[in-house]
């Protein structure tokens, strides 16, 4: 007798499921150094992709069932409504926009759950990305940033945050979600089979792409993710960990450029809102009224910085929207209780499927929202979005007796040495 495991079949994919993981990779960031060259123009909104790819969603759902199967009868009907409705919206978005302006202060902080609602109806018209598709949007990604660093370092002598394909802290963002990606998966621990997907091409590009960004919480959080859930051996995990940090550790001997000023934007907010905190405690419970400015005295000498920084003057104080971070933004706006209560559904939902990609994405999401809009911006939520769903998405095996001679042939179920933790880190019992 000998037990087998069957692994689960896999779900309907579509090709158009990558989609946003190569708008937000590739198009978005070159398109980001276009607009620098092309000169002064038409700002356009960083959501326009994204309304795009909603608007070809809806038409892909008009006109396949989830399926595959082409509408027969019902199809006519429901291309004309969707055709009505965004003619009235195009006509008549002046007057939606007026009756909606009251509201306009709600609507930036829902951001976060606009993107996660994007991303859950990707996934149900398209199925969600694989860990290849990944990979291999991140490593263009990667091969983009370190094609930029090199070329500022050699016209600039420096390495900027704000870089020509868009924040270094962003593109890190980026990057972290394709390197979980990337992490090999456990010996179907608990049962959930995770399929092995990738190339080490793949890999090698995103870690020379986080190198390349040169992010303090990036390089930070890659390299205690790859030490914990990385591929290889000790040494090879040692060493990306020792890389990770000496980097983190340049980016301190640096010259600075104007564009390092935002950091210390970051570190006067956070100063702010903890001493708000401190003083008014209600502030934890109901946050801060969203169409106004917040409570904040700028020093004299935060005023230039503040201006060069924001474009805005100090005059008309610091409003939410102009919170880098994303878990103080969040606690500002709506008090400390619902970022608790979502950090924490976060990592019950990931340890009650607990996989590698599933750990190394709640480190990530931790550690970057600390420095970054995160949800707040549209490439950033998409892509962890969707990696939030494929890492939850983790699927119960199961264990099938198949007879090959009797109960002498059952074979042990013990991991290999390769896979054994203990093992390899010398954490045998004493």
């Amino acid at each position: 007798m000998r037990m087998e495991q069957e692994q689960p079949k896999k779900r309907t994919w579509s090709r158009l499921a990558a989609v946003p993981l190569a708008v937000a990779c590739a198009a978005v960031p070159l398109g980001t150094l276009l607009s620098r060259f092309a000169g002064p123009g038409p700002e356009s909104s960083p959501f326009l992709p994204w309304v795009a790819l909603a608007a070809l969603g809806t038409v892909h759902a008009i006109l396949f069932r989830r399926s595959g199967q082409r509408l027969r009868t019902r199809f006519f009907l429901e291309l004309a409504m969707f055709a009505g409705l965004s003619a009235v919206v195009i006509l008549y978005h002046q007057d939606i926009f007026y009756q909606l302006e009251r509201f306009t202060p709600y609507l930036p902080e829902l951001t976060p759950v606009i993107m996660l609602g994007f991303c859950w109806l990707w996934t149900i018209t398209f199925g969600t990305p694989d860990r290849a598709a990944f990979q291999r949007w991140g490593a263009v990604l990667g091969l983009l940033c370190v094609l930029d660093l090199a070329v500022e370092v050699f016209i600039y002598r420096a390495a900027p945050s704000l870089r020509w394909i868009g924040h270094a802290d962003l593109l890190a963002g980026l990057l972290l979600v394709c390197l979980c990606a990337s992490l090999k998966p456990g010996p179907a621990d608990n049962g959930l089979y995770e399929p092995d997907q990738g190339i080490p091409l793949y890999r090698a590009l995103i870690l020379a792409g986080l190198l390349a960004t040169l992010s303090r919480t990036g390089l930070f959080a890659a390299a205690w993710i790859y030490l914990c859930f990385g591929r290889g051996g000790r040494m090879l995990r040692t060493s990306v960990f020792l890389a990770c940090f000496a980097a983190l550790a340049l980016t301190f001997r640096l010259p600075i450029t104007p564009s390092d000023l935002a950091r210390y934007v970051d570190y006067w907010l956070w100063a702010k809102s903890l001493a708000l905190f401190s003083q008014t405690p209600s502030v934890l419970v109901s946050g801060l009224p969203l169409n106004h400015a917040l409570p904040f005295t700028f020093p004299p000498e935060m005023v230039p910085i503040w201006e060069r920084v924001t474009n805005s003057p100090a005059l008309f104080g610091a409003h939410l929207s102009q919170v880098p971070s994303f878990w103080l933004r969040f606690a500002l706006g709506w008090g400390a209780i619902l970022p608790t209560v979502c950090l924490t559904g976060l990592f019950i939902l990931v340890f009650r499927r607990l996989t590698r990609m599933g750990a190394g994405l709640a480190a990530a999401l931790f550690v970057q929202g600390m420095s970054t809009p995160l949800f707040y911006e549209p490439s950033t939520a998409a892509v962890a979005g969707l990696a939030l769903f494929l890492a939850l998405s983790a699927r119960r095996t199961r264990l099938r007796l198949a007879d090959s001679g009797g109960p002498r042939d059952l074979e042990p179920t013990d991991p290999q040495p390769e896979d054994d933790p203990a093992r390899e880190w010398d954490m045998r019992p004493l």
